[in-house]
């Protein structure tokens, strides 16, 4: 007791004392330096990550996605036990014996980096990188890492393990911009992740460490031997036998695209649509990582209808217009060295099958990237006297590719084109003989020769045809026999030239009944331009206005058989001085006309003398109903559609007709739902809709007490004219396709309607039309106005798209007539006087009229009271 009465030793435990107080205290401040401000995470529902927003189509089908973490959660319960295991073997063995914090895995990973002298191996639990992914930032610093194990071990006490496992796999990184297992399954293998296979998993979790390394698509061969060591861990740790190890090594996984991934290529300008709205309305955080769900209106499978009717088009097109020549040229010495890099650029367009067999059919699947590799090895296998089969190859079914002209054969107008050593195809002047030089100015003509397309060393885009080939001629001087033997059991493919079209087009589909849009295409290719020509572009429509002009008529008292006067006419602007004479198509007058005659034929000049007669206001208010709302020229140039519309415009107001006159307005989203089942949107409408007309139409002449006017009556918003006037319209635009310019598409065998249009000098080609069910517009052009070359009319041009998409969306509808409303009538007309037809009268048809409005004689009769008149007359005089 002595010693510590030492005044010394009092004085020296006292500061002891001090010292071990304020090392706690220090202890404790750095502890409370940490864990402020540390993340409060109390329950599940505090995990709200950024998730995908998912655009739906109208029978459910993905069409797109908008997100910057592109993550799917998987709730735990639905994810398979093995996937489970597969990440806790690989990446946390003692998963479920500790309790945040792994000390032999940091004492090993210590002594392991001692000795290696470097990081060699890490220590990280799941529930530290679920921390660091989730709470924390990425920084590497002792502070970041005592805020992790601290955090680790709440975790560990707030949650169970597999409600820890439930927030790991969907927060971790797989890379390719997949966050989660749930994203990672649908990026790697095409799949949900409660459908992934051991092996797969086995996979998906190799790849957490380094993922860009570990990349089954850049670095295939560390992606795999990083599987195999994990499917070693997961039969270490007793998850599997030894059986299905071994079936699971062998099993080695095929990378796939998501069936949803061509759908959303193809949607893209829909889409694009989609996100624009959402961005104004609900603000882009929310778009890109609330999880909303987007339901809309398009039919994915007729979308894809549609934009293949519409690059079909545009081809045919290019095609008309002739070939713009080679991408380049190479000396005959440098084919070789030519073939040596188109080889290397070619090589996954490849096919290939084996020496003695089959070629692979047209529609097969093709080989997948490991293949090349079983190729070479089986190449070496023959060299070594083995007996797998060596591969042969030919270019991939409508892959365009570069290929170096080697040989024209000026006699029997062929050009053989090589794509590698030993991978040729041929074109024959009969599947390139469009190829002509490109004149917009002549009409198309066909090539004669094929040297006039084709010179030896020219290098192009080729494209194979399909269900083509030919016989290969065997060159055998100086090969050797067998070889020669394999070349020629290769069938030469038949080529035609590809280039990208320079024309663009849209298309836009209604459905009547309801509105709906069920399919837009806003160009050629959503990834060569992203400006959407069915809602962006304003063109001039050409004829495609005219209906709105006799559709007027037919408020104001005319009759689909009143007469109308097609004569040449010059107008001259008393202000500007400006002379303009409209000719017709043609060149042709034809002088008094029916107005059926005069739509249905599209003649200029008569529409321009109907117009005047109507009154430049009346038509651009009776236009403005219909959903016009462009600015429309005030003069009579608008007659013949010099005032530039969207094709969404267009069909918007044409949609009015099969709709038998009532308002119609065009619906692309029908609701959006936010993660917890709130609706944010519901029926929002493609593009700004206009305010209902409820004024009557009138024009400059009309008296306000004018109760004979046919509308003069205020009519509900939804109603835009009389169902017999539509129906009278209906019509008249079902003759233009039975008997005029758009007889194209009689072949469809269906009830349509529809009108051409044309612009001067060939710059735009639309087609219009409708059927009872839908109601589709085609636009195209060029984006700079350039022409699109002589005789590319509507009909030619843009009618082949409207009907190429038409005939695949009609498919599941019963064949119907427009249907017939209340006070209409038919009559008999003699087609070529526009009156009653006599018993004997041979060209006749029956007309619809507004009931009180047929015609009361037939030609005779009408001649033999002229007759009369004029007897009388004469008499007097």
């Amino acid at each position: 007791m002595a010693f510590f009465r030492s005044r010394g030793v009092r004085i020296a435990l006292g500061v002891l004392a001090v010292l071990a107080l304020g090392a706690a205290a220090g202890v404790l401040a750095i502890y409370l330096t940490l864990v402020r401000d540390l993340p409060d995470f109390q329950s599940l529902d505090d995990y709200r990550p950024p998730v995908v927003s998912e655009v739906f189509d109208r029978n459910g089908k993905l069409i797109g996605e908008f997100y910057t973490e592109k993550r799917r959660l998987v709730p735990i319960d639905r994810m398979p036990e093995h996937v489970r295991y597969a990440f806790v073997a690989a990446e946390d063995g003692a998963f479920f014996e500790h309790e945040g914090i792994d000390l032999v895995a940091i004492a090993r990973a210590a002594i392991t980096n001692l000795v290696e002298g470097r990081k060699a191996q890490g220590a990280s639990t799941i529930t530290q990188q679920m921390v660091k992914s989730l709470l924390l930032t990425p920084e590497r610093t002792y502070k970041r890492k005592m805020r992790e194990i601290i955090l680790a071990r709440r975790i560990e006490q707030q949650f169970s393990k597999e409600e820890i496992l439930y927030l790991y796999l969907n927060q971790i990184y797989f890379g390719n911009g997949a966050y989660g297992v749930g994203q990672a399954a649908r990026s790697y293998f095409g799949k949900d992740a409660t459908d992934l296979t051991i092996s797969e998993a086995a996979l998906l979790a190799g790849l957490v460490q380094r993922p860009s390394a570990y990349d089954p698509s850049r670095n295939p061969d560390a992606a795999e031997a990083r599987r195999r060591y994990v499917l070693g861990r997961i039969l270490a740790d007793g998850y599997i036998d030894e059986p299905t190890y071994q079936a699971e090594l062998a099993d080695r996984p095929e990378l796939r695209e998501h069936v949803d991934d061509t759908n959303i290529e193809v949607a893209g300008y829909f889409t694009e649509e989609v996100r624009r709205y959402l961005y104004q309305a609900l603000e882009g955080e929310v778009v890109l990582n609330a999880g909303l769900r987007v339901e809309t209106t398009l039919d994915v499978d007729l979308q894809r209808v549609a934009r293949q009717a519409v690059q079909d088009g545009l081809r045919a097109h290019d095609h008309r217009r002739g070939y713009r020549g080679p991408i380049r040229q190479v000396e005959r010495d440098a084919i070789p060295a030519e073939l040596t890099k188109l080889a290397e650029t070619n090589a996954d367009r490849f096919e290939h099958w084996p020496v003695g067999s089959a070629p692979p059919a047209p529609d097969a699947a093709p080989r997948d990237a490991h293949d090349e590799t079983d190729a070479a090895d089986d190449a070496s296998a023959k060299e070594d006297g083995a007996s797998e089969p060596v591969l042969l190859r030919r270019l991939a079914l409508d892959e365009p590719v570069e290929g170096v002209v080697l040989a024209v054969d000026a006699e029997a107008n062929r050009a053989r084109v090589g794509f590698g050593h030993g991978v040729e195809g041929e074109a024959r002047l009969s599947d390139v003989d469009w190829a002509r030089k490109p004149d917009p100015e002549v009409y198309p003509t066909k090539v004669s020769k094929i040297t006039s397309i084709f010179h030896v060393g020219d290098v192009a885009r080729f494209v194979r045809l399909p269900g083509k080939s030919s016989e290969k001629d065997s060159e055998t001087d100086g090969v050797d026999p067998s070889e020669a033997k394999q070349q020629s059991e290769v069938p030469l493919a038949r080529l035609d030239i590809y280039q990208e079209p320079l024309a663009e087009g849209a298309l836009l589909s209604i459905e009547n009944a309801t509105g709906n849009v069920i399919s837009m295409i806003g160009g050629y290719d959503f990834a060569r331009s992203e400006f959407n020509r069915a809602v962006q572009a304003a063109r001039q429509p050409g004829s495609a206005f005219k209906p709105f002009i006799y559709g007027a008529a037919l408020t104001r008292g005319y009759t689909p058989v009143s007469t109308v006067i097609d004569r040449p006419v010059v107008y001259r602007d008393p202000v500007t001085g400006f002379t303009w004479a409209p000719r017709n198509y043609g060149r042709k007058f034809y002088g008094p006309m029916t107005m059926r005659d005069a739509l249905k034929k599209s003649v200029n000049n008569a529409t321009v003398h109907l117009f005047r007669d109507l009154g430049v206001r009346y038509v651009i208010d009776y236009a403005r109903r219909f959903g016009i709302q462009a600015p429309l020229s005030a003069d009579l140039s608008l007659a013949l559609g010099s005032s530039a519309l969207t094709l969404l415009e267009l069909t918007r107001a044409y949609a009015v007709y099969p709709r038998g006159g009532t308002r119609v307005v065009p619906r692309f989203i029908t609701r959006v739902v936010d993660r917890d089942g709130n609706v944010l949107v519901e029926d929002v409408p493609l593009g700004e809709v206009p305010p209902p007309i409820l004024k009557p139409l009138r024009s400059e002449d009309d008296e306000e007490d004018d109760e004979s006017y046919p509308d003069a009556e205020i009519m509900p918003s939804s109603r835009i004219i009389s169902p017999a006037d539509a129906y009278l319209m209906c019509d008249l635009l079902r003759a233009v396709v039975q008997e005029g310019t758009g007889q194209g598409l009689r072949s469809l065998g269906r009830t349509l309607a529809g009108k051409t249009g044309t612009t001067n000098d060939f710059t735009d080609a639309w087609f219009m039309g409708f059927s009872p069910e839908l109601t589709t517009g085609v636009w195209v052009g060029h984006d700079d106005n350039t022409v699109l070359g002589w005789g590319e009319s509507g009909g030619k041009a843009a009618l082949p798209i409207w009907g190429d998409f038409m005939k695949e969306a009609l498919a599941p509808y019963p064949r119907q007539d427009f249907p017939v409303p209340p006070h209409i009538e038919f009559q008999r007309i003699d087609r070529a006087s526009g009156l009653l037809a006599e018993a004997n009268t041979e060209d006749a048809y029956f007309q619809p009229f507004l009931e009180g409005t047929a015609p009361q004689r037939s030609f005779t009769e009408q001649t033999t009271v002229r007759k009369s008149r004029r007897a009388a007359r004469d008499d007097v005089f």
